[in-house]
């Protein structure tokens, strides 16, 4: 089998794999067509492989803009109460993001649920995710993981 050199195959003219394709069809033996194809799947495979990682970030940008809207609502109205919940839900629902939760902490409440002028908190939103790493032969492992994110606030009300 034919030995292949991977820094060839970034700095090669398209031009020339055309023709190398080419003699590669046209050769005797089967070697290098099957060389070619055993690359070619490989390719297929790491293609497959980034585009899983490529959902990943797209997920944690929709995980921090959650965590930012939550955040400043809670800043905004200076209690945890059933809109900021449903806030949360509505956003969650609207990015797909099956599985996801928040929570408020490191924040003391006056009078229930409410936060007082200037009391900070943290609000944690955790979202989790499957990543699949395609294997060369068509079997897939998945890697469980949970994405999270942690944003501090203050309050801004004055409850009397």
């Amino acid at each position: 089998m034919a030995k292949y050199n991977w820094e060839n195959l970034l700095t090669t003219n398209p031009v020339k794999l055309l023709h190398r394709w080419r003699s590669y069809r046209q050769g005797d033996s089967g070697d290098m067509y099957v060389d070619f194809l055993i690359k070619f799947f490989l390719a297929i495979t790491v293609v497959a492989t980034l585009s899983g990682f490529f959902n990943i970030f797209i997920q944690h940008q929709h995980v921090v803009f959650l965590t930012k809207r939550v955040t400043r609502a809670l800043e905004i109205s200076g209690q945890n109460d059933a809109a900021i919940t449903a806030l949360f839900n509505k956003m969650r629902d609207e990015l797909r993001m099956v599985g996801a939760y928040y929570t408020v902490s490191d924040v003391s409440y006056i009078q229930g649920n409410k936060i007082q002028l200037r009391d900070t908190f943290t609000v944690t939103v955790r979202y989790p995710l499957y990543l699949q790493v395609v294997m060369p032969l068509g079997a897939a492992i998945t890697i469980p993981f949970t994405l999270e994110v942690r944003l501090p606030g203050m309050s801004e009300v004055f409850w009397r």
